[in-house]
């Protein structure tokens, strides 16, 4: 992941020159605003390529538009606040913003509105929030109601069934009318000052896994395990790298992953190697069992939403299996691959195979080098079946360990 700093990105060059020397660092962020952010991300990264660009952000004035009775004059206003106030978050108006960087981006934004803050200078939230209050506030009566809030929802993409509570936390003074000071307190509130659980979720509400939905808690519950996902267990950076994942996988970008989305990696296995139909199928059925018991359901798929807590009460199920002498899914999934992987017949996976790997799989080929580095334990210089096991048990399901953030070559 490349650095931002004052050379590459606006917050970073203006607290520098106030003499502020805020450095980002991800472990100070709680797993719920990572979360939050990339959903948000999401959402402006209009063609789903992993980078939200000056155009698309500066489509949501123009979405407006078309959705309130906008003057030329107003919608030029907004355009304007949105290229200022998303040009300090870090979208560079040549080579945009990378899902990589946004995390860090938003973080650095922050800090430089505390100190302008600080500094009695403008606020950008404030630029930007009033920008739209102009048009938000369709009667001209000087606040925004709860049914002009739904439509700036609407503007953003998100449920307006979230104006409610928006607007329930916004209203501070209980008047039954938004000013302008309380929109941009809330904004500064939910998406600039720390994780706070007592702050209102705009977002959809997470619907929750349980042995009803979900193939890792039913086989828990079967055996008597009550273990329970808690997102405060689990380091930011797993969640940032599960995210990621979901995004190669989710082929659509529609939030959702569909089982037959999944299924088309042992189709492209085909593509790449010489596999015969009997290896393809014997993929496809490692594949459609491993992503079941993930909590892709043949039915209604998996969403995004789910896909973290998903991984791990599978993982956890993986623990289990273990503990039991059971038969280890993520092993049956990567025999599967291992038997087409090695193509030469010689028993093991050199580094030219395992790149064919990554290549199906959708993850830069040069990963292959920092992955086989790491798997191969016995500096065989070839990847024995327990060795890649090994290797993808540790990286995907365990608790986060800094030592195997390279094995993909920091891709996640």
């Amino acid at each position: 992941m490349p650095g931002l700093d004052e050379t590459n990105n606006e917050s970073y060059r203006y607290l520098r020159s106030v003499g502020n020397n805020w450095q980002f660092n991800i472990e100070d962020l709680h797993p719920k605003m990572i979360s939050r952010l990339y959903k948000r991300f999401d959402t402006f990264d209009l063609d789903c390529d992993g980078r939200m660009d000056m155009d698309e952000i500066l489509y949501w004035p123009d979405r407006m538009r078309q959705l309130v009775n906008a003057t030329d004059e107003q919608v030029e206003k907004m355009r304007a606040a949105v290229y200022k106030f998303f040009l300090n978050k870090g979208v560079d108006p040549v080579n945009g913003l990378t899902r990589e960087n946004w995390v860090e981006s938003n973080r650095v934004f922050a800090e430089a509105e505390r100190e302008r803050e600080r500094r009695g200078e403008e606020s950008l939230i404030a630029m930007l929030s009033n920008a739209y209050y102009d048009v938000l506030d369709d009667d001209g009566d000087g606040t925004v109601s709860v049914d002009e809030l739904k439509t700036m929802m609407k503007a953003f993409d998100v449920p307006q069934e979230a104006a409610y509570t928006f607007f329930e936390k916004a209203d501070t003074d209980k008047s039954g009318a938004l000013e302008r000071p309380e929109l941009v307190h809330l904004f500064r509130k939910f998406w600039m000052e720390p994780y706070d659980p007592h702050i209102v979720k705009t977002e959809n509400k997470m619907p929750g896994l349980d042995e009803t939905n979900n193939e890792s808690y039913r086989y828990l519950r079967s055996v008597g395990n009550n273990w329970q996902f808690n997102i405060e267990d689990l380091h930011p950076k797993m969640i940032s790298r599960l995210y990621k994942r979901f995004d190669t996988f989710d082929l659509d970008c529609d939030g959702r992953m569909d089982m037959d989305e999944i299924l088309y990696w042992p189709d492209r296995m085909r593509q790449l190697v010489n596999a015969t139909d009997e290896q393809v199928e014997k993929m496809r059925a490692a594949v459609y069992k491993f992503f079941l018991n993930k909590g892709v359901d043949p039915v209604n798929g998996l969403t995004r939403e789910n896909w973290v807590e998903s991984n791990r009460v599978f993982a956890e199920a993986e623990r289990e299996r273990e503990r039991r002498g059971e038969e280890s899914l993520i092993a049956m999934l990567s025999n599967a691959y291992y038997d087409v992987l090695d193509d030469d017949g010689d028993g093991t996976v050199s580094v030219d195979e395992l790149k064919t790997m990554m290549k199906a799989f959708d993850v830069p080929q040069e990963a292959a080098y920092t992955f086989f580095e790491k798997a191969d334990t016995d500096k065989s210089g070839a990847l024995e079946r327990p060795e890649l096991v090994h290797l993808f048990r540790k990286f995907w399901m365990e608790p986060n360990d800094p030592q195997w953030d390279g094995v993909y070559a920091y891709k996640y």
